[in-house]
């Protein structure tokens, strides 16, 4: 064990007592082996190595002398490793079940192991070592060198593809965001609205349903014209990163397609207009301001989650409506009209 490390970020340690013998059927133990026994059959490997950044891994505190193995140093522990012609192997297992039927352990075993953070883990990952996660046990998962960097960027936070990438069977969860538009929105709207093509500008927030999963803005962008919708994607795409540094998902739909629009309408009904052709009628008095959800300003950045903004429309709800529109509190009554005013 490297002796640079402070006594509170050592991984945890036992003794093997496994309580039973195994056998041959792969029961997950854990959230990590359940996300990897749908990698395996869905091929959902952003999933996976979501899953990885937020879980432990075990390994083996001694090397036994004949199993031929070697050792690398990944900082806070001593890590396993196998060598053959195309590099060395880095041994780590997903539960002690995995560990103790890959290394041949009897039952009550006295053998010294580690169970270590993967975020601590690839913080100091050795140079030119991957991994065979699960070797000589169930499921067995390779990790290239390039699996193992985007694990150790997604444990640390940072914006890569795969931290946002949805499976097949990942669950997720659309909603508005705030009704007032923030320094994005306002980027957004000004690289479009001097674009004759641009129909409509909608706005909406996706979170990914799983534990530590990120949330971020979809902006649906429709044309009425056929433009290179790339193009304007990327246009748009520098005019956000200038103004944040947050994930964006940008789409450039033409209404005139059906299948692109029935793709999209989800989308559509429950995001927030940033802008039109025919322009947005703005509020200029205290009883119109008074139905606007200001609840944008109390969220700062992105919003988390729909109960964050006490709202959450379902496809099929109406908006409130607004004071002084017809049929709303103290307004007038449907097909009457105020008196004027002397």
């Amino acid at each position: 064990m490297s002796a640079d490390v402070p006594p509170d970020n050592l991984p945890s340690e036992g003794l093997a007592e496994p309580d039973g013998g195994f056998d041959d059927a792969f029961e997950p133990a854990n959230d990590l082996e359940r996300v990897l026994v749908r990698a395996v059959f869905s091929g959902s490997r952003a999933t996976l190595l979501r899953a990885l950044a937020r879980s432990s891994l075990v390994l083996r505190a001694e090397l036994p002398g004949e199993a031929g193995l070697t050792s690398a140093d990944a900082g806070c522990v001593q890590v396993p490793c196998l060598a053959d012609g195309e590099g060395r192997h880095a041994l780590l297992y997903t539960s002690y079940r995995q560990m103790a039927l890959a290394h041949r352990l009897a039952d009550r075993a006295q053998v010294r192991w580690y169970e270590v953070t993967v975020a601590q883990l690839f913080e100091r990952w050795p140079k030119g070592v991957d991994i065979w996660l699960n070797a000589g046990g169930q499921l067995g998962f390779p990790l290239d060198l390039a699996d193992i960097a985007t694990v150790g960027d997604i444990a640390a936070g940072l914006e890569v593809d795969e931290a946002y990438e949805i499976g097949p069977d990942d669950e997720f969860t659309d909603f508005p965001g705030p009704s007032i538009p923030d320094q994005v929105d306002c980027a957004i709207v000004l690289s479009l609205s001097e674009v004759p093509e641009v129909l409509e500008v909608v706005r909406s927030f996706r979170r990914l349903e799983e534990p530590a999963g990120r949330t971020w803005r979809i902006v649906m962008v429709l044309v009425d014209q056929d433009v290179h919708g790339q193009v304007m994607a990327q246009n748009l795409v520098g005019a956000i990163n200038e103004a944040s540094d947050e994930c964006c998902e940008v789409h450039v739909a033409d209404v005139h397609d059906d299948e692109v629009y029935d793709a999209i309408k989800h989308l559509l009904h429950i995001g927030v207009p940033l802008w039109r052709r025919d322009g947005l009628a703005a509020p200029d008095t205290a009883e119109t301001l008074a139905g606007i959800d200001v609840t944008g300003l109390e969220t700062g950045g992105v919003p988390d989650s729909p109960a964050r903004l006490g709202r959450d429309l379902e496809p099929g709800s109406e908006p409130p409506l607004g004071p002084g529109q017809p049929g709303a509190a103290g307004g007038p009554e449907p097909g009457n009209r105020p008196d004027p005013i002397p």
